[in-house]
């Protein structure tokens, strides 16, 4: 039986499963590059997903949480256009002028007490920067910890995988940092932040905090953030959030950090994923003292502010901050959490963890979860899939409200099929 609304349709007969590509993908590519959905992508558009056979998903993933303002933005792909129309692609660190309005545009679109940012490609490089620099700054300052949380994900190079989650999650290097302390995620609501879990305060060089927990975005309670703010700058310490996945307005604020409060100042910010809505680009943003720390680290890359990307970036800027698209973002949102927060009322759901265009749905067991998911796909709803007890969600910034509705609707259909 096919489906077909204003916002989705699968074809008659359609059914999950492995194809030719994804069999051929495994025999080319290494297997460990992740597991995924088996869906065949033939192009994107705003907030759905096509296939050659027809079938047109509503994306509640954003190509995990990257095509902020829509997938083939037309503005960015203008701007993409202009840029190879011009015959410069990139140009290592030499100066261009596109990237220059670029990081004036990211730098004034940002809270004041930002001063420089440093480019790169991916967020694992940002955060693998970012701790360099904290390092570097602790060797300077005479201080030594990095506070993290168990369970947490920065990235996948050495530097970022250090502080990432759990002293195992770099043993394939078979490198250790044991100034690198881990603590557990405040996952109840009324926690308070214990600082005698901590090494001596004076020695505490920064606290490295993703702006929520990945797999099932789960927030910080508010006064735990507050209370963890006020102790690392009574102490001297640095704050870091890791904002890959939440900024750009992926939580309803530029930056997810700012949901915690106007008096939050982190010192760095790691960017990625959104800051483009498109092409392969990152930053860290900082504070001169700790961005310029080490005036020899050169922190670099070949294709860091390449042309083509400073381009993409700096048009999905002005999309993301344009007033009309600012007030249509907060029709969005109260959709979007509304929904998600009905969800509650479903026994085999035991959180949902909501905040701007970002939500974490736990479930009681994996095989469950991972049934919905299967459900939702073959009837035209693409959600996260993390192959563990939580389905995220987190459609383009784009996305009208009624495809919003229809969304929710597929996936509250999706659970009580599997009560």
């Amino acid at each position: 039986m096919s489906i077909e609304t204003r916002h989705r349709k699968i074809i008659d007969g359609y059914k999950l499963e492995e194809t030719e590509l994804n069999i051929r993908r495994h025999e080319l590519e290494t297997k460990a590059n992740g597991h995924q959905i088996p869906v065949v992508w033939d192009s994107a558009i705003d907030y759905n997903v096509f296939d050659k056979q027809g079938n047109k998903w509503i994306d509640m993933t954003s190509g995990i949480f990257a095509a902020n303002a829509g997938h083939s933005n037309p503005k960015i792909k203008e701007a993409i256009q202009n840029q190879l129309d011009k015959n410069l692609i990139f140009a290592y660190q030499y100066i261009t002028e596109i990237r220059q309005q670029f990081v004036e545009k990211l730098l004034d679109s940002s809270p004041d007490h930002f001063d420089k940012t440093i480019l790169m490609s991916t967020g694992s490089e940002v955060t693998d920067v970012a701790y360099k620099l904290i390092k570097l700054w602790a060797k300077k300052n005479n201080k030594k910890y990095i506070v993290t949380f168990n369970g947490s994900y920065h990235g996948r190079v050495l530097g970022s995988a250090l502080v990432c989650g759990s002293k195992e999650a770099a043993s394939w290097s078979s490198v250790v940092d044991d100034d690198v302390i881990f603590i557990d995620f405040p996952i109840d609501q009324a926690a308070e932040f214990d600082p005698s879990m901590l090494p001596p305060a004076d020695q505490i060089a920064a606290f490295f905090l993703e702006t929520y927990q990945g797999w099932a975005a789960w927030m910080y309670p508010p006064q735990y953030i507050q209370a963890l703010y006020k102790f690392a700058r009574d102490n001297g310490a640095l704050v870091c959030f890791d904002e890959v996945q939440a900024g750009f307005y992926r939580m309803g604020e530029m930056y997810g950090y700012m949901t915690y409060g106007e008096n939050i100042k982190p010192d760095l910010i790691c960017l990625g994923k959104g800051i483009s809505s498109s092409l392969p680009m990152a930053a860290v943003v900082g504070t001169e003292e700790v961005i310029d720390v080490d005036l020899g680290a050169n922190l670099s890359g070949t294709h860091a502010g390449n042309a083509l990307g400073s381009a993409a970036c700096l048009a999905n800027l002005e999309v993301l901050t344009d007033e009309q698209f600012q007030k249509d973002l907060k029709q969005r949102v109260a959709a979007f959490e509304e929904r998600s927060l009905k969800l509650l009322k479903y026994d085999c759901v035991t959180a949902v963890n909501a905040r701007g265009m970002i939500v974490g749905i736990v479930f009681d067991t994996t095989e469950r979860t991972n049934k919905i998911v299967f459900d939702c796909v073959e009837r035209g709803v693409l959600p996260v899939c993390t192959f563990r007890e939580s389905i995220k969600l987190g459609p383009p910034l784009t996305i009208p409200v009624d495809a919003i509705h229809d969304a929710f609707g597929v996936i509250e259909e999706c659970i009580q099929r599997n009560q």
